[in-house]
């Protein structure tokens, strides 16, 4: 598939030597160290060089001015000390879509590197800084955020009630105000646009960006969390317990409160975007772990999903679910607006089947299989979805829900239509689907297993009355399903995206490169806030046949 015009830039990486100077010459690295990687354009890393030729434009740049030398940093340890160091004054003049803060630097003294791009995480637009340098990458640096000089006028620390912002990896823009959150989600859209559909965007044919849709709940929210730890594979004498939660972000050192990481895991107690019993469930296994970590290798992945039931009398069988220091499970009532009540757990075990309950629908899927982890800002989601496929009253109407999971979208919207087929390539999720259209007394939908290569050869509806709901993974879509796509001809397409870079290459190929693409137009594409506080933003767009 072709995409953007922009190359992604992916150089030689190799491993650092990692011992004291010597005086004897360095050994040359093996060659399976000097082996390019595969980047996919879409993902952090690889939206991250589109970002870097974007601002050495801005700032009049080369590539070349950016550059390092990475066999010379690699293996001379006298030249890598020039290298990593403490830089002050560091001017951070924007933000990466993975949240970080980015900035121009000079280059060492002493050496051929003219500038350096230099990636602050936690740190603001506007923010003057200085930092410590400590890994050399081809063309960027990574930093440690040492002190802010001059807080941005976007930086609002009294925002910030979480313990372990400014080193635990997540929740990036907790000292930004909500409304900013929203404006800055807009920006990572736009610029997706920019860097991976360039013709649409030189064309004209890309509708004005919406505003971004806020979620409800911008904190006890998200009703999945996976913390880890991991067990060294040599224990040295002073190891005594692994760290239990989420990956650290370096060492930076500009809040008095942070705690010391001596890993890559933050040690967590609590999760202020989890929702109340998830952190329940947290401190539940993280009591567990203390007494059983030394029963594992490596490490593990705990899984922590919210679990609902209504509350009835008599009682339902909640199933199982985390359990306290007594052995119960930990349940919590929750009141809703209407009056009626839900009964909450935390499921542990992956095959364990979980309820979830939107718009007075029932969901039910295997806990560890993916199923959308903010539930307050799903009815709003399937309401614009709803109204964006501005179905006919007078006629019949048809919708596809291709990627259907376990049937969100498929269930939600067929009370709109004559009938629902939902296309799934694994048959497990075909047969949640079915149950869960079951459960909830829907006749009119039919999921069914395709196969990648002709995933719409057993559809046969008309398709001058058909809609289709596209919500594939982060990796997007590839030709062969976006040929079938424009094959197929339906009249109204919605593209729903975890992953708007992969969304804007995949329209981008849709529209100029399929037999039908040209027939159809953008009508509008706006972010979803599914995770607050957080660099990440859902895209959804709306085609239409012309």
């Amino acid at each position: 598939m072709s995409s953007a015009s922009l190359e992604p830039i992916s150089l030689p990486q190799k491993r650092p030597l990692g011992r004291p100077e010597s005086t004897k010459p360095p050994k040359k690295i093996k060659r399976k160290y000097n082996k390019k990687k595969n980047v996919d354009p879409t993902s952090p890393g690889g939206v991250l060089g589109f970002e870097i030729e974007h601002l050495c434009k801005e700032h009049g740049l080369s590539l070349a001015d950016i550059s390092n030398p990475m066999d010379v940093i690699l293996n001379d340890s006298s030249i890598q000390q020039k290298y990593h160091r403490i830089v002050d004054e560091v001017n951070v003049l924007s933000l990466t879509s993975n949240g970080d803060g980015i900035a121009l630097i000079d280059g060492p003294a002493e050496t051929n590197t003219k500038k350096q791009v230099a990636i602050v995480p936690f740190g603001l637009p506007g923010d003057v800084v200085s930092i410590k340098v400590f890994k050399s990458h081809p063309l960027h640096v990574e930093c440690d955020l040492l002190k802010i000089l001059s807080p941005s006028s976007m930086r609002n620390d009294s925002l910030v009630d979480c313990k372990y912002f400014g080193v635990c990896s997540g929740c990036q823009y907790q000292p930004i105000e909500y409304a900013q959150q929203l404006l800055l989600k807009r920006d990572t859209i736009v610029n997706a646009y920019k860097f991976f559909a360039p013709i649409l965007t030189a064309s004209g044919k890309l509708p004005d960006m919406g505003s971004t849709v806020p979620s409800p709940l911008q904190y006890s929210y998200r009703t999945k969390l996976t913390p880890h730890f991991e067990i060294p594979r040599r224990k040295t004498q002073d190891f005594q317990k692994p760290s239990f939660g989420f990956g650290s972000k370096g060492r930076p050192k500009f809040r008095p409160e942070i705690v010391d990481v001596n890993s890559s895991i933050v040690d967590i107690e609590e999760c202020l975007i989890g929702t109340s019993i998830i952190n329940t469930g947290l401190s539940n296994e993280r009591k567990k772990f203390e007494s059983t970590y030394n029963n594992y290798k490596r490490g593990a992945t705990i899984l922590l999903r919210e679990n609902t039931t209504p509350v009835a009398d008599p009682p339902v069988e909640t199933g199982e679910g985390s359990r306290d220091g007594t052995g119960e499970i930990s349940k919590a009532e929750v009141e809703l607006p209407d009056g009626s009540k839900q009964l909450k757990t935390c499921v542990t075990e992956p095959r364990q089947i979980v309820t979830e309950i939107i718009n007075g629908n029932k969901f039910q899927f295997s806990a560890g299989e993916f199923f959308q982890n903010n539930n307050s800002i799903l009815p709003d989601i399937i309401k614009y979805v709803q109204d964006n496929l501005k179905l006919d009253p007078n006629g019949e109407n048809y919708l596809v829900d291709a990627y259907c999971g376990s049937g969100l979208f498929s269930i939600s919207c067929a009370s709109s239509v004559k009938k629902v087929i939902g296309v799934e390539i694994s048959a497990d999720s075909v047969k949640f689907a079915t149950h869960n259209a079951e459960l909830n007394n829907i006749e009119n939908c039919e999921f069914i297993t395709g196969k990648a290569e002709k995933i719409f050869a057993d559809i046969q509806l008309p398709r001058d009355q058909t809609s289709i709901i596209l919500d594939p993974p982060r990796k997007g879509c590839d030709d062969v399903f976006l040929t079938q796509l424009s094959e197929f001809k339906p009249k109204k397409i919605i593209y729903i995206s975890c992953n708007v870079h992969s969304q804007a290459r995949d329209l981008e190929y849709f529209i100029n490169n399929t037999s039908n693409g040209f027939q159809y137009r953008i009508d509008s594409i706006r972010g979803f806030d599914f995770f607050p506080q957080t660099h990440h933003v859902e895209g959804v767009a709306v085609l239409s046949l012309i």
